[in-house]
């Protein structure tokens, strides 16, 4: 390296460590700078989120099961993106391997498994045994998603919404009226759009995603949570 670039080089590290010691000089963000950013809704509850902005730290979402933890390393990245692709990842992993696991429960074998960013099917079944799942039913409490599950493996015997079909699903899955209506009552709040912001810290953000229906989220949820319960109903439309 010259001597020249040597200087710049030295130079570029004196202004960095000049903007995270004076920010107020500088307008960026002071290091590990954290704020309340909003709800994230996760298996079922809501939990608060706290962005981080950390310069010397790789961007990212960390849950603790009580929280998440956004790292950004400025204000231009956007933290919706970060949680958005944290929640599919989740999703392609956890339903790959539940759906295994409920298959060989259910005696049941399917091909292909694709999860998608679907606003209209919860889920679906081919007649080439292919399974579509949209990402959103990470959302969900665990046996709303266990359920839709089994809804789908139960089509890799019946291929309609027959007496048979509800018997072998009702077999698995004996609550599958309350869950439908969960489904129904939900579907707002499961498909909207992260809404995360980040702001002072004295005007932290109370955005979160649509409530649940009247009746299902716990009023007084442990750990700053709210957990999404289930209603009962005799009566659910088909999915």
């Amino acid at each position: 390296m010259s001597d020249t670039q040597t200087v710049i080089s030295d130079v570029k590290l004196f202004i960095e460590r000049l903007k995270k010691e004076l920010p107020e000089v500088f307008g960026g963000p002071a290091e590990n700078a954290e704020t309340e950013a909003g709800k994230v809704l996760y298996e079922g509850k809501l939990y608060p989120a706290r962005i981080h902005l950390t310069p010397d730290q790789e961007e990212g979402v960390d849950f603790d099961g009580s929280s998440f933890d956004v790292y950004l390393q400025s204000r231009q990245t956007d933290p919706n993106v970060l949680v958005d692709q944290w929640l599919r990842n989740k999703a392609n992993e956890v339903l790959r391997t539940q759906t295994a696991q409920w298959a060989q429960k259910m005696e049941v074998q399917y091909n292909n498994i694709t999860i998608k960013n679907q606003q209209s099917l919860w889920a679906s079944c081919s007649a080439k045994k292919n399974i579509n799942y949209t990402y959103h039913i990470i959302k969900m409490p665990t046996a709303i998603r266990d359920y839709l599950i089994v809804h789908e493996l139960a089509h890799l015997v019946h291929m309609n919404h027959g007496a048979e079909y509800w018997q072998l699903v009702a077999q698995y899955s004996p609550d599958y009226k309350n869950h439908r209506r969960w489904l129904n009552d939900n579907r707002g709040a499961v498909f909207a759009a992260l809404d995360l912001k980040y702001t002072e810290s004295e005007q932290a953000s109370e955005s979160q995603p649509a409530p649940f229906a009247k009746g299902t989220p716990s009023e007084a949820a442990p750990a700053d949570t709210e957990t999404a319960q289930m209603p009962s109903a005799e009566k659910t439309p088909d999915k």
